[in-house]
């Protein structure tokens, strides 16, 4: 396979998992809104919306109808859902002839979709629809890819854009929590709006209902954390999304990487990456919770580059 066709699947996988998780988001982040009481959580919802989708925060006056343009249906955005979707089906064109019909009907639907979506009814009554379509095409896309690919360097590779993008978007999800709650609690102790930002995010992530069965308990910050962060068995934990990372580029190589305790070689450093959360003891962590994440996101970043240099650098 030549690096660049490797590069368009693992980008697809990449661009793919980020417009599934923010449209989840959106969704779970808008309409909680309608639950609340407190006149200003509007506006602190659609700050913090804003933040996930660009990473960059605003202190200016925000508009309901222009931030959900700029995150839904901004063409110029590079950070904007129709631009994933555009880029998802850019990098499927050129590599149409390794995947099959399926896949690529999925992909030219969404982006249809996405693309003759109406500005003014998304401002207006159809963000629920855009948002649950989006995760709906998500789910058909899973599906096909499991089960109409061989499960071959094909699939492998855009299964690994996935899981690294799903790491990074946990994570991304977490210290957006962690600022969201210190944002509205301010200095003040209230266990009640902490516990409430955590079961959102456990609903962004779909795990309320796994999580309640394992730690059988209410809420909080320490069972949310300890469960999205090191749970193996949970699909959408960071432990289980870099263990599968470590898992896929084993596969890749092939087995042929001979010096796998060579600390410069590719599978070393995913191993590493994947056992420092995989058998991390959460009620032991030594630094404050928001600085571990941060160096996590670094680390999946620095996995990412890792990722790009060991397979996408030759054979242009």
């Amino acid at each position: 396979m030549l690096s660049r066709q490797a590069s368009a699947l693992f980008w697809i996988g990449r661009y793919q998992e980020r417009t599934e998780y923010l449209a989840r988001f959106l969704q779970v982040k808008y309409f909680s809104t309608m639950d609340s009481s407190n006149t200003d959580y509007k506006d602190f919802a659609l700050r913090s919306i804003l933040f996930l989708s660009t990473g960059n925060p605003s202190s200016e006056k925000l508009i309901e109808g222009n931030v959900l343009w700029e995150v839904c249906l901004n063409k110029d955005s590079e950070t904007s859902l129709i631009t994933y979707v555009s880029n998802i089906r850019e990098n499927t064109k050129g590599i149409r002839n390794l995947v099959s019909k399926e896949i690529w009907e999925i992909i030219n639907k969404n982006y249809h979709f996405v693309n003759n979506y109406s500005v003014n009814h998304l401002k207006t009554r159809g963000l629920y629809e855009f948002t649950h379509e989006l995760q709906e095409n998500a789910s058909s896309f899973q599906a096909k890819l499991d089960s109409t690919l061989l499960h071959d360097d094909v699939w492998s590779f855009i299964k690994l854009g996935i899981y690294t993008e799903r790491a990074y978007q946990i994570t991304r999800i977490l210290i957006n929590t962690l600022i969201d709650i210190t944002a509205l609690k301010g200095k003040n102790e209230n266990h009640v709006i902490e516990n409430n930002q955590w079961v959102l995010t456990l609903n962004v992530l779909e795990a309320l209902d796994m999580s309640r069965k394992i730690f059988n308990s209410n809420v909080y910050q320490d069972n949310t954390c300890e469960f999205l962060i090191t749970h193996l068995d949970f699909p959408r934990s960071i432990a289980c999304s870099l263990e599968n990372c470590n898992k896929l580029i084993k596969k890749i190589k092939h087995g042929t990487e001979t010096h796998q305790l060579d600390r410069d070689s590719l599978i070393y450093k995913t191993a590493k990456l994947s056992a420092s959360v995989k058998y991390l003891d959460y009620k032991e962590l030594d630094m404050d919770l928001i600085d571990y994440l941060n160096k996590i996101l670094i680390d999946i970043t620095k996995l990412n580059d890792s990722i790009h240099d060991g397979f996408f650098q030759s054979n242009q």
